[in-house]
């Protein structure tokens, strides 16, 4: 059973969440939490960043034979729902491994193909322009090409899917803790590991909120901090809608 701290504690000051069933501060674990929360989904943002990226901008720029096979891939993992196979890739790795770097990962390598489809029809549009025909009649190559005259035009839109994906990637964390599928550690606390311990001892049953309400919290608002701060971007980066 979690143990609360009483009302009328002198202590109530010091622990306001009260403590788990192993006697730890829950504010204390929550404030840890968080932060290895938002590494795991840090990393996981730039792996699916990365791979997005890297895909669409070949896809939509070289075309042809390369983009069939890049967007038969993608629709491969369109039609498999991704957090089902988030969850069988977490499966199969084995509990012992399951570490936080390489949940993050996993992560990322399922949550790309949006990413990938929107930077490929921004490419798309690009790709004629008068100053990428110039690099091209000047012998550039494709990678300088890519480089300089296409990524700097989607730059802003590439920061906005990362920070989107940040949020993407708490969130996929946090479901795959609830199923007992996340980060196996007992050295290092994560948001999702605190719902499952919460889960685990039944504290939504005997009413112990202080176990697992201030993590819902806490991930409701940053995820909802981060999208916010993508659609403060979007005004400043496109000028329509500043107008």
């Amino acid at each position: 059973m979690i143990i609360s701290i009483s009302a009328r504690s002198r202590t109530y000051a010091v622990l306001p969440l009260g403590t788990d069933n192993f006697g730890r501060d829950v504010l204390t674990v929550l404030v840890k939490a968080t932060g290895v929360s938002l590494e795991i989904g840090l990393i996981a943002g730039l792996v699916a960043t990365a791979i997005g990226l890297t895909l669409g901008l070949l896809a939509g720029y070289i075309g042809g034979w390369v983009d069939d096979i890049i967007m038969f891939v993608t629709n491969i993992f369109t039609v498999i729902p991704g957090f089902v196979l988030l969850i069988l890739i977490s499966f199969s790795i084995g509990q012992d491994k399951r570490g936080a770097f390489t949940i993050a990962v996993v992560i990322g390598f399922t949550s790309w193909v949006w990413t990938a489809r929107a930077v490929r029809s921004q490419v798309f549009s690009l790709r004629n322009r008068d100053h990428v025909n110039l690099s091209k009649l000047s012998g550039h190559s494709i990678v300088r090409i890519i480089l300089t005259d296409i990524l700097p035009y989607i730059a802003s839109y590439v920061v906005m899917a990362f920070i989107l994906q940040i949020s993407s990637g708490i969130l996929a964390e946090a479901g795959l803790s609830i199923l007992g599928l996340g980060p196996r550690t007992t050295d290092v606390f994560y948001a999702g590991l605190m719902m499952n311990w919460a889960m685990i001892y039944q504290a939504e049953i005997l009413g112990d909120w202080w176990a697992y309400f201030p993590v819902l919290v806490t991930i409701a608002l940053i995820t909802f901090s981060m999208n916010l701060m993508n659609t403060g971007l979007d005004q400043v980066f496109n000028p329509a809608l500043r107008e």
